[in-house]
């Protein structure tokens, strides 16, 4: 048994994402693939297409076995907040040996040397200066890595998944998983990452969202499952789109004072003056957008700026690791992923995993005050939910992510290669022994947060958490993208 994980949107999922899997088995023996991908919002800042429920259950029917949710704040974080975190999701499963990737670079060692020379140069006293000339951060660090590299090297960062690349290796190095969690690139062909051009049977996910918006035919280019959920979803007035929250984000942003803005992510202070002044001024969300837009905040920013702040996220949510694992979809060979990494001992990213949400949820009502901070980041998942249901044309009822069931494909044939009785947290059997299981995950779960704040009672909080003070180490300036 051989797991991999996978850094993933699937927005939509298409005949790319299948090629990464197939190619990753292909040349790693990965027998098992597990998926953390990003909710209903994603990290250009925009809503998915399809709501994660749906491509999750894609996922899982076309390679992938596992699909864990990627906590919302981080989905809708810059590209290092965002690789960090998928890079201690899996690190907490303890029984990850390697991550895929896709980049135009197909040359790890030379991802590698930019990784390195990214990390060593991205200290404010080297930014600073660069920054307040106008530039923005991609901009600052590329020119610091030509400078003291060479182009060769810099230039890897002038394309998106490279980006995300040196981000995952950067991650692997900063949490010390470098010599458990192995490294695979699958160099990217045909299409790029925000192309609008197809190559055979592969075209970019923004090529195929723009196809699917004029309604064009994306057969071709997806498989099955992704083009039946497409025309379902179109059919009902269901897919989400970044138009669709023009008045609720412009209502959002109107009723915040400029203190509020200041301590949302990527908002510093010149952005959130322009956003204050264009939210007052704006007549539609496109005029929003061009208010705000210059030259030191790409438009990715600002999109995942706007939604934070419609979110609540706030800039100090970043600052604390992932502490739970919303399980979308798995099959039979993912059960296996939660069996083996629950037969695993902890490690430095203990994270419980669950189906349901009301696992993390305790009870009873508590002061303890890391409970308390677990039950705020249930919330965000949850009313991130509800707003998401408001993006479609046809509304959708709240409260998704306690009514939709997810997608476990068992096989009749399918026989494991673990021990029956492994502890597994994904549970399986009668409603009631289902909810006896997850009663005892619980009151688990609840004597390690209490055994946690014991002891840190009259001490330093970081001697109990080493991995939030490493989750926030590296400087966040700004975004990645345009």
């Amino acid at each position: 048994m051989k797991v991999y994980g996978i850094i993933s949107e699937y927005n939509p999922f298409h005949n790319g994402h299948i090629y990464q899997i197939e190619q990753t088995k292909k040349e790693t023996g990965a027998t098992h693939i597990v998926a953390i991908m990003s909710g209903n919002f994603v990290q250009r800042g925009e809503p998915a297409l399809l709501d994660k429920f749906k491509r999750a259950q894609i996922a899982v029917r076309n390679g992938v076995d596992l699909v864990i949710e990627m906590p919302v704040r981080y989905s809708l974080a810059n590209a290092e907040m965002f690789a960090r975190s998928g890079i201690m999701m899996l690190g907490a499963l303890r029984c990850v040996e390697g991550i895929s990737f896709g980049a135009e670079c197909g040359d790890l060692a030379q991802l590698q040397k930019c990784a390195d020379a990214v990390r060593e140069l991205s200290t404010p006293e080297n930014l600073r200066p660069l920054i307040s000339k106008g530039m923005n951060y991609p901009q600052a660090i590329q020119q610091l890595v030509a400078y003291h590299h060479g182009p060769m090297v810099s230039d890897l960062l002038s394309s998106p998944n490279n980006i995300l690349a040196v981000e995952y290796l950067k991650s692997l190095s900063l949490l010390n998983l470098g010599d458990k969690i192995k490294p695979f690139v699958v160099q990217r062909t045909g299409a790029g990452h925000d192309s609008e051009e197809h190559s055979d049977t592969i075209a970019s996910g923004e090529m195929l969202r723009r196809m699917i918006d004029d309604g064009e035919d994306i057969s071709a280019f997806v498989p099955q499952d992704t083009a039946d959920a497409v025309a379902e979803y179109d059919e009902k007035d269901m897919l989400c789109w970044f138009e669709n929250f023009e008045r609720i984000l412009l209502y959002r942003l109107r009723v915040m004072s400029p203190q509020d803005l200041f301590t949302t992510p990527d908002i510093d202070q010149g952005l959130g003056n322009r956003i204050f002044a264009a939210a007052r001024e704006a007549e539609s969300l496109e005029d929003l957008l061009s208010k705000i837009k210059t030259k030191a905040y790409p438009m990715a920013r600002i999109k995942r700026a706007l939604f934070n702040a419609l979110l609540g996220i706030k800039g100090d949510d970043l600052k604390i690791p992932p502490l739970f694992g919303r399980i979308l979809a798995l099959n039979d060979k993912g059960a296996e992923i939660l069996r083996l990494a629950g037969s695993l001992p902890e490690n430095a990213f203990p994270v419980p995993f669950s189906s349901s949400l009301r696992d993390f949820m305790p009870k009873e009502k508590t002061e303890d005050p890391r409970i308390q901070r677990n039950m705020r980041f249930v919330s965000m998942t949850a009313v991130s939910s509800d707003i998401y249901s408001l993006g479609s044309r046809s509304l959708r009822p709240s409260g998704m992510d306690f009514t939709t069931p997810i997608t476990f494909d068992k096989d009749e044939n399918f026989v494991s290669e673990l021990p029956a009785d492994l502890k597994t947290t994904a549970h399986q059997g009668t409603p009631e022994e289902i909810e006896k299981a997850r009663q005892q995950d619980r009151e688990e779960f609840m004597a390690r947060m209490a055994a946690q704040i014991k002891e840190t009672e009259g001490g330093a909080e970081e001697s109990s958490e080493p991995a939030e003070e490493v989750l926030i180490e590296e400087v966040d300036t700004g975004s990645e993208e345009e």
